[in-house]
């Protein structure tokens, strides 16, 4: 028998702090989050279309880096864009992060976010010679060790309410076409700050700042709003 969604069972995600011992929902007031540790990686861009071996250059004139690569592929791309059309809507036409792109791997542990301040604040008056810098942010995981230098918000909610998304609709176009002009009026408006955005806006950050600036500015106007979006779009694929 076929199970609708409306007969699915629905159960809020709980987390477990591995500073505190609790376990709970991640909420908008107490959000909890995912232990991570980011790095730059560039290893997208060195994919290559050509499948024969690539050989190391003998002499100034040979390059190891060919315009083969998928990131001088999408680099050219940006480029004729942006040279026939207005900047803003390039830049939501291509995708980056192939060089300069963020690796974010996880042990897997979770806590609260107001557990984790405090313990960064015990390591910073901890008089031990450790060997990472609290200061920029790193650590290692409470239970198991691992380095870490980020804690990645959980989003407060159950799987099921995201599984919506990607069920088969039998709506008729016009009730779709509502759905998405509703959906576009919700665009200008702008929810209450809570500590979960505030840990959002402090992890995009730390995604940011895990790579070089010359990687997540693509625009013509240095500083727009649009390098942002399109940096952390990119990153989130």
């Amino acid at each position: 028998m076929e199970i609708t969604t409306s007969e699915q069972h629905v159960s809020e995600a709980m987390y477990d702090c591995v500073i505190c011992g609790q376990s709970g929902p991640s909420t908008e007031d107490r959000p909890a989050g995912l232990v991570v540790l980011l790095q730059a990686s560039s290893v997208l861009g060195q994919c290559r279309n050509s499948t024969e071996p690539k050989k190391l250059p003998t002499s100034e004139k040979e390059q190891i880096y060919a315009r083969d690569t998928c990131a001088a592929v999408y680099e050219e791309r940006l480029a004729t864009l942006q040279k026939y059309f207005k900047d803003s809507s390039c830049l939501q036409s291509v995708s980056i992060g192939w060089e300069g792109g963020v690796y974010v791997q996880t042990c897997g542990h979770t806590l609260h976010i107001d557990c984790h301040k405090s313990y960064m604040e015990s390591l910073r008056n901890d008089q031990v010679l450790q060997g990472f810098s609290v200061d920029k942010g790193e650590f290692t995981c409470p239970l198991c060790r691992q380095f870490a230098n980020s804690v990645l918000p959980c989003y407060p909610g159950n799987n099921v309410e995201r599984s919506l998304w990607q069920c088969h609709s039998n709506k008729n176009m016009q009730d779709l076409i509502k759905e998405v002009e509703e959906l576009q009026e919700q665009l200008g408006t702008f929810p209450s700050e809570t500590n979960l955005s505030k840990e959002m806006e402090s992890v995009m950050k730390d995604i940011k700042s895990t790579t070089q600036k010359k990687y997540t500015d693509y625009s013509k106007t240095p500083g727009s709003p649009d390098n942002d979006f399109l940096f952390m779009y990119s990153v989130a694929r």
